[in-house]
């Protein structure tokens, strides 16, 4: 399956490519329909995390219960997530006009557990022949496309933002109306340069992955304001291999909402001794 969807992808973009206009409408439809959530606030107060959300550090999960104070959105934000949009509908049509079968796009789908449902919207299923597929597209950064969409160990590696646990929650979600379908993996799309890639799940870890769902949501329900815990700690600041004395955020911790109230005293400044203007980090022990 893997092989077959990249060389069609491959051969159609190689061979003076046309998107036919029953495509191109389809493809209109979806983007309206993406700029209309747009205008979709969510309300919260879910009784437990979404899909998209459940594989996440769970000290991020744990910080939304105690409904701590977040970073407000920025523009920057709004707009990256209406590019990933677009980068989606982009990479189904041109699916669609390789001759992918897909049966099922942006749905809606829940998944049990013994506390309640997760509820979530997988992006598409493609049939090819009597198999089914679940897959994920994801527009990813230079960085994110050259190391964490190198290859499905170097994701399981790299998962910060709980991929797995989505594709494999969304497939497990889904196998009651399609009994046979297997995880399939990740179209991911470089935002740089346009490249596309295709990177394989084994669809034997689904109940490795499940089984953490599970896990993650007996524990969100055990969460309290007593037993909160990070799951990173900061860690030294070195410059040409030597330390300078500062202590700065975990990686991870620079993309979470919640890292101001999690580390009061945080300061986002420059490196003193580096010369490159893109030099910043977040410091939680900062000498200038």
């Amino acid at each position: 399956m893997v092989t077959n969807l990249s060389e069609k992808i491959e051969d159609f973009l190689a061979n003076d490519p046309k998107i036919p206009d029953d495509i191109i409408f389809r493809a209109s439809q979806m983007f309206n329909n993406k700029l209309g959530k747009f205008n979709f606030k969510r309300k919260g107060g879910a009784k437990l995390p979404s899909m998209s959300q459940i594989g996440k550090p769970f000290c991020q999960l744990h910080a939304e219960k105690l409904g701590w104070e977040k970073l407000p959105e920025v523009n920057s934000f709004k707009i990256k997530m209406l590019y990933g949009d677009m980068t989606e509908v982009i990479a189904v049509a041109l699916l669609l006009a390789a001759g992918v079968e897909i049966i099922d796009l942006n749905k809606r789908v829940m998944l049990p557990t013994e506390h309640g449902i997760i509820n979530g919207e997988l992006d598409l299923i493609i049939r090819d022949g009597n198999s089914y597929s679940l897959w994920d597209i994801k527009s990813a950064s230079r960085f994110a496309f050259d190391k964490k969409f190198e290859s499905y160990q170097a994701l399981k590696d790299n998962d910060d933002f709980g991929y797995l646990e989505q594709l494999f929650g969304y497939t497990k979600a889904e196998r009651e109306e399609t009994p046979d379908i297997k995880a399939g993996g990740w179209i991911a799309i470089n935002k740089e340069s346009g490249e596309m890639k295709v990177v394989p799940a084994d669809p034997d870890d689904e109940d490795q992955y499940t089984t953490k769902i599970n896990n993650t949501i007996t524990k969100y329900l055990e969460a309290d304001e007593n037993n909160f815990k990070r799951c990173f700690e900061d860690e030294p600041e070195t410059f040409y291999r030597k330390l300078t004395g500062n202590r700065k955020l975990h990686k991870t911790c620079t993309y979470c909402s919640f890292r101001y109230t999690c580390w009061p005293d945080l300061v986002y400044a420059k490196n003193p001794k580096s010369k490159s203007a893109t030099a910043y980090n977040y410091y939680t022990v900062f000498k200038d």
